[in-house]
């Protein structure tokens, strides 16, 4: 019940989440773990991850991860003046798999993120 909570308060404070319309190529962005476009035919491909512009200088990077192995992600640039933090990681027990907004987890790592087996996890670049 708190992470379904957590998970609608989130929604509601990026309302890019919610748009009624298609993401177009200027708003969304299509990655595999190692920073590139995704095999989107590779039957084995089981990470992918996608950059979601809320505007000129926040981002969310949502990455899924789908095999029974924990995977480094590589993590886009985030624009100039934010840093990645951790909003959700289903990876981790509560209270670590979610934080409220203002408290999310500054990620030490710029540059790569270690999503664990069978989790999702969702970062804000701020």
């Amino acid at each position: 019940l708190r992470f379904t909570r957590g998970m609608i308060a989130f929604r509601r404070n990026h309302p890019v989440l919610s748009r009624e319309s298609f993401y177009t190529d200027a708003d969304i962005r299509w990655f595999g773990p190692q920073g590139r476009l995704p095999d989107w035919t590779d039957p084995k491909s089981r990470q992918f991850a996608c950059l979601v512009h809320e505007d000129e200088q926040r981002a969310l990077y949502l990455m899924f991860n789908s095999a029974e192995d924990a995977i480094d992600f590589s993590l886009p640039p985030s624009a100039q003046g934010t840093r990645w933090y951790q909003a959700v990681d289903t990876a981790h027990y509560a209270p670590q798999d979610m934080f409220a907004a203002g408290d999310e987890l500054h990620c030490a790592d710029q540059q790569t993120y270690r999503l664990g087996s069978r989790a999702s996890a969702i970062l804000l670049a701020r």
